[in-house]
Parts: C-alpha cells; sequence; structure tokens
C-alpha cells in the first residue's frame, strides 16, 4: 500500500495544534473530574480483532496527554481467503508471512462541546504517534526455502500461534487520528466507542506474499474500539 498523497504532511500540520493544547493553562477553577484514567481497549481493524491499553492524564481544561498500546494483526491488501468446500480449511492465496502490529503512541486527546453537551456524553477528537514493533513470522512450512507454498512436497500451513518463535522483528513508526466519544457521568468507570485510521511505515520492507510480489513499506487500516476504564481523580467520587 502506498501512503495516501497528503497524509504525512496533514498530520504534520497538526503538529502545532497539538502543541498549542498542550501549553494550555489548566483552569483549576473547571477542574475535570474525567480528565486522568486508564483502561483497556477491543479493537477491530482489517485485519481482525486486537487488543490495547490506555492512559491519560489532564494537562490542561478539556485536553489530556495520552500513551496508547495495542497488538492486533497486519495484513497485505492483496491477500484473498479462500475456503476448501471438501475439508472445511481456510487459506489465504500466495501468503508468505503473517504480522503482528505493536504500536507504542504517545499524543494528545481534546475533549469537544463541553459546554454545548452534558456530561454523560463527552465527544473527543484524539492523535497520536509513537514507534512500532512488527513481529513477521511464517505462514507455511517451506521446506525447500524458495518462498512458495507448496502442499505436494509436503509443506503444511501454520496456524496463527505455532510459528511465533521462528519470526523477526522489524522496527517503524506509526500514527493514528480518532474521532471518539465517552458515555455515563460517573467519575468512577469509563466506557466509550472511537473510530479512526492507524497507519505504519517500516523503513524495512515487509514481505508478506509470495514469490516476486513487491514487499510493503506501508501499512494502514481503519480502526474501531471499544472502550473500557476507570478513572483516577480523588476530588471527584461517586
Amino acid at each position: 500500500m502506498r501512503a495516501p498523497a497528503g497524509w504525512v504532511g496533514w498530520m504534520v500540520l497538526l503538529l502545532p495544534a497539538w502543541q498549542a493544547w498542550a501549553q494550555q493553562a489548566a483552569d483549576s477553577s473547571r477542574a475535570d473530574p474525567y480528565g486522568t484514567g486508564l483502561g483497556f481497549q477491543i479493537l477491530l481493524t482489517n485485519s481482525g480483532f486486537g487488543l490495547g491499553g490506555y492512559y491519560h492524564r489532564s494537562i490542561a481544561t478539556d485536553v489530556q496527554f495520552l500513551i496508547d498500546l495495542s497488538l492486533s494483526a497486519g495484513k497485505d491488501e492483496r491477500e484473498q481467503k479462500f475456503y476448501n468446500p471438501i475439508t472445511g480449511a481456510s487459506y489465504i492465496q500466495n501468503k508468505a508471512n503473517y504480522l503482528l502490529l505493536l504500536p507504542f503512541q504517545a499524543g494528545v486527546q481534546r475533549r469537544l462541546w463541553r459546554e454545548q453537551i452534558a456530561d454523560n456524553l463527552r465527544p473527543y477528537v484524539q492523535f497520536s504517534a509513537g514507534p512500532t514493533l512488527g513481529w513477521v513470522y511464517p505462514y507455511f512450512d517451506d521446506r525447500n526455502k524458495n518462498n512458495r507454498y507448496e502442499p505436494e512436497l509436503g509443506e503444511r500451513i501454520y496456524d496463527v500461534f505455532q510459528a511465533l518463535p521462528k519470526g523477526r522483528l522489524h522496527t517503524g513508526i506509526g500514527g493514528m487520528v480518532v474521532f471518539g466519544a465517552y458515555f455515563g457521568s460517573s467519575h468512577r468507570a469509563a466506557q466509550g466507542i472511537r473510530f479512526g485510521y492507524m497507519l505504519h511505515y517500516f523503513p524495512r520492507p515487509v514481505q508478506l506474499l509470495e514469490g516476486n510480489t513487491p514487499p510493503q513499506r506501508f501499512f494502514g487500516t481503519p480502526i474501531i474500539s471499544l472502550t473500557f476504564g476507570r478513572l483516577y481523580d480523588p476530588r471527584f467520587r461517586h
């Protein structure tokens, strides 16, 4: 996948906005009972489900610094899954490797329309970026090392966990843009949903398909997250 033409430039243009938000002076008369907390997330991407965790801390009125960590699969957009009607087994044509993505990102989360919307619905926008670890490991037992799946030679497809120890590490960078909302007015628990887009870049290309298929540097996906967390401001409890 090639990066959208204006994506990187757009993120660079957003950096001054991040800085401006982080420099806002906190207004103690409007202390945010929802500003500090942590929790976990269930993710849905183009490649399936994933898990994540987060921590956010209030740094200004309506602005939180956040750390976001997740684990999910990555895939080549050219992959196609097929099912064998006789055996019921599934396979991905021309697939050579699995990819696990582990991004560790920091950024800001900005609450929107505080004055116009009651606290039981708290919409926000979030921008984050940071390093991405990619774990690439084989999709099948390539006995003759020709990077092609040949079942007639006794080569077999690994399940998603079997070949994990055979993998290799790729390091890259990533970023995410999210719009979401928290629900409920409790000052102890937080739950919500968010929609966004995540993009990863690897300087050393990642080969996920067989043969002469060009490897990829960019992996992008829409993302939907369900969020469940706990708030930690001792001034507000009910």
